[in-house]
């Protein structure tokens, strides 16, 4: 089983003793793994030449038969393009081919997300290994943005003093900033920010309404 990643996600499940041409699944979701209807997928090869379609229903998938290649893919919606970008399909030595293949298309349309699953310790800007595993996603779709500068913007809720949760939101972001940067991404990509207490989202007089405040967003800026 190989894993490779691909465009603005992950091209999963590759294994042996298959046809080629292969069938793909490619689904189009933003970074909840939320899926996207009506995106118009297109593969061209290399030069601008058409080779395949398809566009995304409700599970915000569709099927297309492949081959190894490369490829120009690009994501419309209502004949508005909303992004490509070039990927290889590399052939596969000897006897192996692409058997089970689910290409899935990272396309953020939010202009700020927030990320659900950052975890940190109590009081602490040191991250929690179990949130690891999104954060190198974040690093993979930022890498694909190249050129496109982010906010990381740490927030927290009312308990404690303002000083106190200005400089915890400010080191949460630093260290999601640094743990991006070892991850490949551009230090000219991301700025670091934090809010504190002064943006809440929810009511600070409820347990609920405090979890969501402790938050850390992604602006495009």
């Amino acid at each position: 089983m190989k894993k490779m990643t691909i465009l603005f996600g992950f091209l999963l499940s590759i294994g042996a003793f298959s046809q080629d041409p292969f069938n793909a699944i490619v689904s189009v979701t933003n970074f909840d793994d939320g899926p996207l209807e009506e995106i118009s997928v297109e593969l061209l090869n290399t030069n601008g030449t058409f080779k395949k379609k398809g566009v995304t229903g409700s599970t915000g998938s569709f099927n297309v038969e492949m081959i190894p290649g490369k490829y120009i893919v690009k994501l419309s919606r209502n004949g508005e393009l909303l992004k490509e970008a070039a990927v290889e399909i590399p052939e596969l030595e000897g006897n192996r081919v692409y058997n089970n293949v689910s290409i899935q298309i990272l396309y953020e349309e939010r202009s700020v997300f927030t990320l659900d699953d950052l975890h940190f310790d109590t009081n602490s800007s040191v991250i929690k290994p179990d949130s690891f595993h999104m954060l190198d996603r974040l690093a993979e779709y930022l890498i694909s943005e190249q050129g496109v500068k982010f906010e990381i913007a740490g927030h927290t809720d009312s308990d404690g003093a303002d000083d106190a949760n200005l400089t915890l939101s400010n080191n949460r972001a630093k260290a999601v900033r640094d743990y991006l940067i070892k991850r490949g991404v551009s230090s000219d990509q991301l700025v670091a920010k934090g809010y504190g207490e002064k943006e809440p989202v929810a009511d600070n007089s409820t347990t609920e309404g405090k979890a969501k405040n402790r938050r850390t967003e992604i602006r495009r800026l």
